[in-house]
């Protein structure tokens, strides 16, 4: 009897256990997958599922979100083997035979990337100035990628304010020097492991100057007994090639392209007659400048000539130097000649020297004598010399007081002088305003009192005291 008892009972439970895991227990079961979100394709990737705590075999099925069955198999914990193609992107999930669904997994399917290479925006990458330019790192495959940028060697930072990097987009909104130089990118794929990179060839980026400052200038000479002038059109800066054009009373009269910042045109001229008021046109791809007008007149070295001397001092106010500076009447080209006791002065040495074109003397070593100065026609050797006066100049001992000491000395008397007689007209008005009122008031009283009652009103004569500043200047 006790033996069929428990029987019974172990019978009982077996068939309790088989209704919990089968009818009850098994909606309880919540399996959980894990596996990899990105992978490349072609290659073989796992995803594992379990149920965390039941140690009794399962049967797991790998599905997609399809809903396609991908794989099936019965143990305690599973492990699906996938073969990674372009159609394996998406949601995976696993379940048990009559138990829940699993998380999900989605999966992207990566493409390593393959064959960088970079595109401009203007093509070819020449610009100027202030321009707009774009790079971009295109690839010849490649999915889930990142970008790296280097400019002459040198990674560029994203957070720089003179690049503005978006995507596979390097732009520059305006572009300086700076920014000329050679480029290369880097794509990436975006993997925690095994990542794979690709970097592109060098493309260099021209930033051109913009041209500016154009003057107009000509020099002239003599082509046998002819007049020329050989007329300048010339840029401070800028980047070739640049259209030059020569405009004469606003007509244009010579057109040139070139390879450099400055264009010359030969114009025929005659002395001392106005050609025309000349000017210069420079065009570059997107600007064009015009220079100030200039009047094509050639005249001819005349009149009278002059000399002006300025002493240069030293902190002592001892002459150091002289400064001998020569001024013809007239002459558009004149050329210069100095003379010292009637012999002429060599062009150089080390008491001399000569500038702007033997116009000025600068005299380092003082020889005390007779200058002169004499000019003529640059161009025409045989022209007419007109000459200066003679002007002394004394060699050493010249002390003297400079003009800054003598305008000081000169304001500070006149302003003691400008005070001591604002001070004086200011008590002169004050003191009558006061006799004034103490004369009505004398009145008063004397009209109220006897005519006995003394009054003791007295006025003394205020005195100012004027000195006299002497200042004596050296000769």
């Amino acid at each position: 009897m006790q033996r069929f008892l428990m029987f019974i009972y172990v019978l009982l439970g077996f068939v309790t256990e088989i209704g919990v895991c089968g009818l009850t227990g098994g909606s309880r079961l919540k399996p959980v997958l894990t596996g990899p979100s990105k992978a490349y394709l072609r290659s073989q990737v796992q995803f594992h599922c379990e149920v965390p705590g039941w140690a009794s075999p399962l049967t797991f099925e790998l599905r997609k979100d399809t809903g396609d069955l991908i794989s099936a198999e019965n143990n305690i914990k599973v492990t699906f083997q996938l073969q990674v193609t372009e159609g394996s992107e998406g949601k995976y999930y696993c379940g048990v035979t009559g138990g829940q669904t699993s998380n999900s997994i989605r999966l992207h399917v990566v493409t390593p990337v393959l064959g960088a290479r970079l595109s401009s925006d203007p093509d070819p990458p020449v610009l100027y100035e202030g321009q707009t330019f774009t790079l971009r790192c295109l690839v010849r495959k490649g999915t889930h990628l990142s970008f790296t940028w280097d400019h002459d060697q040198q990674e560029v930072n994203a957070s720089s304010q003179h690049y503005r990097l978006s995507g596979d987009a390097l732009t520059v909104d305006a572009a300086s020097e700076r920014h000329a130089g050679t480029y290369s990118c880097t794509a990436q794929n975006i993997m925690e492991v095994n990542p794979r990179f690709s970097s592109s060839q060098n493309l260099r980026v021209t930033v051109k100057q913009n041209i500016s400052t154009l003057k107009l200038s000509f020099v002239v000479f003599l082509n046998g007994s002819s007049l020329m002038a050989n007329v300048s059109c010339r840029l401070a800066r800028g980047s070739p090639p640049v259209t030059f054009s020569l405009l004469v009373n606003g007509q244009e009269v010579d057109v040139k392209r070139v390879d450099s910042l400055e264009f010359w045109s030969v114009r025929p001229v005659s002395l001392g007659l106005d050609m025309g008021l000349a000017q210069c046109k420079a065009q570059a791809e997107t600007q064009q400048l015009l220079s100030d007008p200039v009047h094509l007149h050639v005249v001819p070295v005349g009149g009278a000539v002059r000399v002006m001397v300025k002493y240069l001092y030293d902190v002592d106010a001892v002459v150091t130097a002289a400064r001998l500076t020569c001024f013809p009447d007239r002459g558009t080209f004149p050329a210069f000649s100095w003379s010292l006791n009637h012999s002429s002065l060599p062009p150089g040495g080390n008491a001399h020297m000569e500038m702007q074109n033997g116009q000025i003397l600068f005299l380092t070593d003082i020889s005390s004598g007779n200058y002169r100065c004499r000019a003529r026609d640059s161009f025409n050797d045989s022209s007419i010399w007109v000459e200066s006066e003679d002007v002394f100049i004394q060699k050493t001992d010249l002390s003297a007081t400079p003009m800054e000491v003598i305008a000081l000395v000169f304001c500070g008397f006149l302003s003691m002088v400008i005070v001591g007689a604002s001070c004086f007209l200011f008590w002169s008005t004050k003191r009558r305003n006061n006799s004034c009122k103490h004369g009505i008031k004398h009145e008063i009283q004397s009209d109220a009192m006897p005519m006995n009652f003394p009054a003791d009103v007295s006025f003394k004569p205020q005195t100012v005291e004027m000195k006299t500043f002497i200042v004596n200047f050296a000769d």
